[in-house]
């Protein structure tokens, strides 16, 4: 039986700690669950049947063999070495974790840890994935978001954002400058770059657009296979609204591709 850690116990890790306990108790044991704020992981452990008890991150990584990381691209700095040193698995959702260490990450590649990325709110990386096998040529992700969603971001400066009547263009430039500048709004930037060309070559355009209540994204992928477009339109799920709903059954169909052998598409 596989047994897992969570680290991080907001929305989605909620959601794949259920999943193990209810689809796949057969399969898997969830034996530890963490966050950086205590009181999140003891209610958890107390809902989840059967129990599970609270550990520190490195205990979390010590009993596993899966370490689920739902928390931060900073958890990922943090639980990485140990889960290279003691070669367990990772399945993380924090893609631009993986960007922001970027030594961290070639060790665990050169260790052949194995990695596990969802594709989060993000449709269209099979294809990007399947046009890496011959020649890409740009990679170009355009985000919409609603002005409050980008408020606070380094990115935003002294923009006033909630004065905007129409949509307005607050950066354009490399996937590798849009995590430094928008470290909690694009998270899908880092996941297309590591399924592409890298975060040097690809390109984003990040976009307020007041007239919206959900985000959108766009990739354009130009390649010799030929032209890709795909657009999501995400609703946020109902337990937080910070969160698209896409992202958490991201998360979950990953885990049961993990778990189940029966798998559909790249």
């Amino acid at each position: 039986m596989l047994t897992i850690g969570l680290v991080g116990c907001g929305v989605i890790g909620s959601r794949l700690a259920s999943e193990i306990q209810n689809r796949f108790r057969t399969k898997a044991r969830l034996i530890g669950v963490c966050d950086k704020e205590p009181h999140k992981a003891r209610l958890l452990g107390r809902t989840l049947r059967p129990p599970v008890p609270v550990l520190t991150k490195k205990q979390i990584v010590s009993r596993s063999r899966l370490i689920l990381e739902t928390a931060s691209a900073q958890a990922v700095g943090e639980i990485l070495p140990e889960i290279v040193k003691q070669r367990k698995a990772l399945l993380t959702l924090s893609a631009s974790g993986l960007l922001r260490y970027p030594r961290l990450l070639q060790k665990a590649v050169k260790a052949q840890i194995p990695l596990y990325v969802p594709s989060g709110a993000l449709a269209g990386l099979d294809g990007v994935k399947a046009g890496r096998v011959g020649k890409l040529i740009s990679v170009t992700l355009k985000t919409r978001k609603p002005p409050r969603a980008l408020i606070g971001a380094p990115g935003v400066g002294k923009m006033n954002l909630l004065s905007l009547k129409r949509p307005r263009l607050i950066f354009s430039g490399s996937a590798s400058r849009a995590i430094s500048l928008f470290p909690q709004n694009i998270n899908v930037a880092a996941t297309l770059a590591l399924a592409g060309i890298g975060a040097k070559r690809t390109r984003v355009q990040i976009i307020a657009d007041p007239s919206l209540r959900t985000n959108i994204h766009e990739i354009t992928v130009v390649g010799q296979f030929g032209r890709l477009i795909a657009r999501t339109e995400n609703r946020p799920s109902k337990e937080n609204p910070k969160t698209s709903q896409l992202a958490v059954d991201s998360a979950v169909t990953t885990l049961r591709q993990i778990l189940d052998p029966f798998r559909i598409g790249t």
